[in-house]
């Protein structure tokens, strides 16, 4: 029996692995533990009850106005510790985050087999996403075992001469948590009445679009665009936006600034108000957010994991960024990149949302990153390679 540690900190982290922890928690070949950074302790405890997972270590880095260095400096000496006093096999990582990339640092240095969930994807630019590209790129040199999405990812991975025995394509282990999602929704009616009563303000008669924006390289300028764009889409009458707000105070002050009284939250205690039609809210639990991006008539992001899981729900997505490391989803059609200024912000976000020809051929396209089966084909490899 090959013990895994699985290291994250992130919700992003926390929903790719769930999918392979609960399915390794059930196999004979595993056993698993659970190591928490508790750096987004809050966004992830739902999840964790959600899919019945429980932290076997939780390093409890949840500090106001950290940063980088010190989320960095606390994952070092707490996995540290942990592999010292217990015999791991494997330290599994995910994607492209501080946390993933020190915790698979950490294992190298103990000489533990590092694995690497979601390996491969490059923007080909280390400053953009920040810090995000290098994270990846620093996690590749000392993973044993890649586990690339898609085959785009593999053959980055194979240009920079990772030796091809170690690279697999699995498909994307976010889509396999978003059909486990859907089918516990779907067999629990009364889970369905309560996240649809949370939403009931949403007016049936107006397409809602789901709005994400949180992108540390978009801080500023690029962001603000976008936002005076959203506040121009807002004016039509066909819509009405839904954006649950990052908790970062340079995204919520550009909110502010931007949308002023144009927006209203929705978790403040308020009377809300039915002509509003910029809705805002505090970061939504995983679960309600694939409710609402089902419900969504188009989705506007510049999240990694929403670009992956919209394609499976038949939505298109206009991706507000520069660059994107995940130009299968351009490829296949079912996502464009959205210039960040605002008056061409505007003009694409129309053309799509009236244009029966592109909006159709984008809903319709196939979902490059999965089958919602990675996580059986990512515990096979491990089974073979550690």
């Amino acid at each position: 029996m090959k013990t895994l540690l699985f290291v994250f900190g992130t919700r992003p982290e926390a929903i790719k692995c769930a999918p392979v922890i609960l399915k390794a928690q059930k196999d004979p070949r595993f056993k698993v533990l659970v190591c928490s950074t508790g750096q987004h302790r809050e966004m992830i405890r739902p999840l964790f009850d959600f899919f019945g997972i429980k932290p076997d270590f939780d390093l409890d880095l949840m500090r106001p106005g950290q940063t980088l260095i010190d989320i960095s400096m606390g994952v070092m000496a707490g996995l540290n510790k942990i592999l010292n006093e217990n015999k791991i096999d494997a330290v599994v990582v995910q994607g492209d985050t501080t946390s993933g990339f020190i915790g698979s640092l950490v294992a190298f240095y103990n000489k533990v087999s590092v694995v690497h969930i979601e390996a491969g994807l490059r923007s080909g630019d280390i400053y953009s996403p920040f810090p995000e590209e290098f994270n990846r790129k620093g996690t590749a040199l000392v993973s044993k075992v890649h586990l690339a999405p898609t085959e785009t990812a593999k053959e980055n991975l194979l240009r920079e001469h990772y030796p091809a025995e170690d690279i697999f394509v699995t498909g994307n282990t976010g889509i396999d948590a978003l059909f486990e999602v859907k089918r516990k929704i779907a067999a629990t009616p009364q889970l369905q009445t309560e996240v649809a009563g949370k939403y009931s303000f949403l007016n049936p008669k107006r397409k809602m679009i789901l709005v994400t924006v949180h992108r540390r390289e978009s801080f500023g300028e690029p962001m603000e665009e976008v936002m005076k764009g959203l506040l121009e889409l807002s004016r039509r009458e066909d819509l009405e936006l839904m954006i649950p707000l990052h908790m970062n105070p340079q995204v919520r002050a550009s909110a502010k600034k931007i949308f002023g009284d144009n927006a209203q939250w929705i978790d403040k205690g308020e009377t809300l108000n039915p002509a509003n039609k910029i809705w805002l809210c505090e970061p939504v639990d995983y679960v309600p957010f694939i409710y609402l991006m089902d419900k969504a008539h188009m989705i506007i992001t510049d999240s990694g994991g929403v670009q992956e899981e919209a394609p499976s729900l038949g939505k298109p997505i206009l991706v507000a960024r520069e660059k994107t490391e995940r130009p299968e989803a351009i490829a296949a059609g079912t996502s464009k990149l959205i210039p960040l200024e605002q008056a061409k912000f505007f003009k694409m976000a129309s053309e799509v949302l009236d244009t029966p020809e592109i909006f159709n051929r984008m809903s319709q396209a196939k979902n490059p990153f999965g089958d919602g089966k990675a996580s059986e084909k990512i515990l096979d490899i491990l089974d073979t390679k550690l």
